[in-house]
């Protein structure tokens, strides 16, 4: 597993009509980023060396640099929607970093479970250090914890400079820092959240951090447009222009002089600011397209928003089918025809687990909890 995953946060309940759009939108959004995700992992895996020959396969791959990025902007879009709504209940901001702090040491539990999970089922082979791995997952629970810390609302406003300044500062010290050989005093499990080589380091939080820092300052303004009829279609309007101009203005540049920037491989080119900008351009263009579709299609069902609700349980469940044992007879061995067939079968499967899970799962689960005596309160000791 390499690429993509997902993070937290669904609506709970519908609110006015604008913040539910909003939420919805969001939904979408993930949704999109996890149908992408499931593409390129079932690519990756399951295409043979003459498909991954084609154009088409290079398609997926162009698509596949969308879901790590999307799911780690999401990640700050969800810290704001949280912290707006801890705002207006006067929540305090030390309490806002404890919550959304928790939240990040649960996900990066949850890195480490599925890390062992996957050692286990391949029988325990490979290097143990694969266990300490940083993968999308670590990133995300560890990039929620720097955010709440860095840029939560202070004095009840929005710490928008502060996020941005964040963001600009992880994404500059992203060429160096990202691919760096880190003193080998220091154990590698640790300095790979900050960055080094692969594969002990996948999304090392520079240059990956500065996505959820522009995220969060991206969530703050769509949820203050969301709150004034009419402002919300703006505002996402609004983040699709600018991010067409920020893809034409990178285009512009390469096309200009290619070499600008010259970096010493493909691998630190993904990590400096022209791609950056380009793929920041290119989500806030889907961001546009997932309000628009979450307009026309509000009140119905909808399986992006659906497969956006349960995104980390489709992560989870899905890497075992694409790379695991289960499917290892057809490991490098599709066209791309047969394997966009598995990849539609794959969707589909994933879809009805989410249903599950939301249907018939978590009521259950509220259910039980319902019915559960609340614990009594302890007496103190006063002895």
């Amino acid at each position: 597993m390499s690429a993509d995953a997902p993070p937290p946060t669904s609506p709970s309940s519908r609110l006015d009509a604008p913040a539910t759009s909003r939420l919805d939108a969001i939904d979408w959004l993930r949704g999109l980023a996890v149908v992408l995700m499931i593409q390129t992992h079932l690519y990756d895996s399951w295409v043979s060396p003459a498909g991954k020959a084609t154009p088409t396969y290079w398609w997926t791959r162009y698509w596949g640099g969308v879901p790590s990025r999307l799911f780690l902007l999401l990640v700050g879009v969800s810290l704001a929607i949280r912290f707006e709504a801890q705002l207006r209940k006067g929540i305090e901001r030390a309490a806002m970093v404890r919550g959304a702090a928790r939240r990040g040491l649960e996900i990066l539990a949850l890195a480490y479970l599925f890390r062992f999970q996957e050692y286990a089922l391949s029988g325990f082979w490979g290097p143990p250090d694969d266990l300490f791995r940083v993968d999308i997952l670590n990133c995300i629970g560890v990039s929620m914890m720097v955010v709440a810390v860095v840029a939560a609302p202070r004095a009840g406003k929005p710490q928008y400079l502060v996020a941005l300044l964040a963001a600009a500062f992880f994404l500059g010290l992203g060429p160096i820092l990202g691919p760096a050989h880190f003193p080998t005093f220091i154990p590698r499990p640790i300095t790979s959240y900050l960055g080094g080589q692969r594969p002990m380091s996948w999304f090392g939080l520079f240059p990956w951090g500065a996505w959820a820092f522009t995220g969060l300052a991206v969530g703050h303004l769509w949820v203050r447009a969301s709150a004034t009829p009419g402002r919300a279609a703006r505002a996402y309007l609004l983040t699709g222009a600018v991010g067409l101009a920020l893809m034409g203005a990178v285009l512009a540049v390469r096309a200009h002089n290619p070499y600008i920037i010259r970096y010493p491989n493909e691998i630190v080119q993904q990590m400096g600011p022209g791609t950056f900008f380009y793929r920041l351009g290119l989500c806030g263009v889907l961001a546009f397209v997932a309000y628009a579709v979450s307009r026309l299609v509000a009140g119905r069902f909808s399986f992006m928003r659906q497969l956006g609700r349960t995104s980390l349980l489709v992560y989870w469940i899905h890497v075992d089918l694409c790379y695991g044992v289960v499917s290892k007879p057809l490991h490098g061995k599709l066209t791309m025809r047969q394997a966009t067939i598995g990849f539609v079968l794959m969707t589909i499967a994933m879809l009805l687990v989410s249903i599950a899970k939301t249907r018939y799962w978590e009521p259950w689960r509220r259910k039980q909890l319902a019915r559960a005596p609340r614990p009594i309160p302890r007496t103190p000791n006063l002895v």
